[in-house]
């Protein structure tokens, strides 16, 4: 398999591609609003890189929120792009996943506690633990809280994004890195194990996770 993975849901900018024997190759940029110009470019930049053509990519990934409204549609475009041209399937991956990946291939964390700033006063968290292989399992369901409605369960050992603001750092007993970003170069061992599971989606069904009209949806049923 070769696969691409990308992402655009935060601040961040970053694309990765595994090669089928087994090398990486990647590139991640913090460049606030301006994706649509680096995204592309970080393709071509990994596949140059890893020297395979782009009719060679068996499997396009993509962060697929929750997170910035308008940074998820430029990877999903992107990702729907390369699916229809190339015939390829499209593993979607949670953008809190993808933070806990690189979380757990940073730090070594087994049991972070991941946390985006949702913006209007509200966070998008969920707590995920490191499996026998080393991936970022969902502990529970992701999540849209104030900061003052999310539980600390017992064995978190870390704090990961941009929503640790201060109240909830205030209740954490341990690490919190708060700076740390979604990079496309851990999506891949997830992505890797959603193409070996087969579970790739066909381009035009690809969805997005937004949470937020999720979490509404329930409370007017």
């Amino acid at each position: 398999m070769n696969i691409l993975a990308i992402d655009t849901s935060t601040e961040a900018c970053s694309a990765a591609l595994l090669r089928e024997d087994g090398e990486i190759f990647s590139q991640f940029e913090v460049a606030p609003r301006q994706h649509t110009r680096l995204l592309p470019r970080m393709m071509d930049q990994v596949l140059a890189a890893s020297g395979i053509a782009k009719t060679s990519i068996t499997h396009c990934a993509f962060a697929n929120g929750p997170g910035a409204f308008t940074g998820i549609r430029i990877a999903a475009a992107q990702a729907q792009g390369i699916g229809i041209a190339l015939g390829i399937p499209l593993l979607p991956i949670s953008t809190l996943a993808l933070l806990a990946q690189t979380g757990i291939d940073r730090f070594g964390c087994s049991r972070p506690l991941v946390a985006l700033d949702a913006r209007m006063q509200e966070i998008y968290w969920a707590i995920y633990d490191q499996d026998e292989q080393g991936q970022a399992r969902l502990t529970g369901s992701e999540r849209l809280s104030p900061a003052a409605d999310i539980d600390i369960e017992a064995g978190v050992d870390y704090g990961l994004g941009h929503g640790w603001v201060d109240e909830l750092r205030a209740a954490a007993d341990f690490s919190v890195e708060a700076e740390l970003l979604p990079d496309a170069r851990s999506m891949l061992q997830l992505a890797a194990a959603a193409a070996s599971a087969r579970l790739g989606v066909d381009a035009s069904s690809a969805g997005i996770n937004y949470l937020r009209n999720r979490v509404a949806e329930k409370k007017t049923t």
